[in-house]
């Protein structure tokens, strides 16, 4: 489903774009470090998937958690960073961790429970995994703009945005694959633009564009970008047009 030649492009045309702070990774990792704080455990060996520029290994540093491996999905990386979970590539030979934190590039894997799968293997006894998911309530506004567009150019709509995952099918996954105490929470994120460049250049920043392999979507020509531009307009309040990317925050542990 997912063409991995181009996400990982659109992962380094990311790191190399000057960084934000209102990113959801970097609000993911602020959470992300509240949940590690109130747990009476402490951490020793992290593993990341998905750091951008460092900035989640320098938050755990922070707070004492200095043995720290990353796994990410970069073109140029061909040793075990290259983060595929092809059925031959697996990331199982990297070590034991008894913290994983996942940002938004699980969202982005085609097999997720077999992802998931694999790092409860990664965990230690008693470790965390800490992960999020967009949810059925993200991108809401932008789905419907594109939608109102392609049904007035094209009479249909094709498949543009990831599948998302239901907060009660996550919580049973996490369940059925044996992690302990599982906690999903829902945050709200508001982001707010005053022109159409604003948006697509924040969700490039943040790696939230279109990967999927569908043949039969509507080319994206001039006439459709005017169109979107145009809905986009129509829709700003007191100038800006809103968005919302809902996520769910799980946190859950092998025992």
């Amino acid at each position: 489903m997912i063409d991995k030649r181009r996400y990982a492009l659109a992962r380094e045309r990311s790191n190399n774009m000057l960084d934000r702070d209102d990113t959801i990774d970097k609000f993911l990792t602020d959470r992300f470090i509240e949940i590690i704080l109130e747990q009476k455990k402490v951490f020793h060996n992290a593993l990341i998937i998905g750091d951008k520029n460092n900035f989640t290994e320098n938050k755990l540093d922070s707070i004492g958690i200095k043995n720290v491996t990353h796994v990410d999905i970069l073109k140029k990386d061909t040793s075990i960073n290259f983060y595929l979970l092809n059925d031959d590539e697996k990331i199982s030979d990297i070590g034991t961790y008894d913290l994983i934190i996942s940002l938004s590039l699980i969202n982005f894997l085609d097999d997720i429970p077999s992802f998931l799968k694999q790092a409860k293997n990664l965990l230690s006894n008693d470790g965390l995994i800490l992960l999020n998911f967009f949810s059925e309530n993200s991108l809401l506004e932008l789905k419907e703009m594109f939608s109102s567009v392609e049904s007035e150019l094209y009479n249909g709509i094709s498949q543009r945005f990831m599948p998302v995952v239901d907060i009660r099918d996550i919580g049973d996954l996490m369940n059925n694959l044996g992690f302990s105490d599982t906690v999903v929470s829902r945050e709200n994120l508001k982001y707010f633009y005053p022109n159409f460049k604003d948006i697509l250049r924040h969700l490039r920043l943040m790696s939230c564009t279109n990967f999927l392999k569908v043949k039969q979507n509507k080319y994206i020509n001039k006439i459709f970008m005017n169109k979107l531009i145009t809905y986009f307009d129509k829709r700003k309040i007191n100038n800006f047009f809103e968005l919302n990317i809902e996520v769910l925050i799980i946190n859950s542990w092998k025992k």
